[in-house]
């Protein structure tokens, strides 16, 4: 549940300040240039061609929140 929860929200992300708060918020501490990464990533999720690679949010979360 707290996974899909993590992922909605990080696609509601609208800039890197969502990114740092939502991280915190469950319990991952980010620097600015990792919250900038994360979300230059969660915009290419939200693009055709990422969907086609196989590209997700919940790779994203396995990856940055594991």
């Amino acid at each position: 549940m707290a996974e899909k929860e993590l992922i909605s929200e990080l696609s509601d992300a609208q800039v890197v300040q969502d990114v740092l708060a939502i991280a915190e918020k469950h319990g991952k501490k980010l620097t600015f240039e990792q919250a900038d990464k994360l979300f230059g990533h969660i915009l290419q999720t939200k693009s055709d061609t990422a969907a086609l690679d196989g590209d997700t949010l919940e790779k994203l979360v396995d990856e940055y929140f594991a």
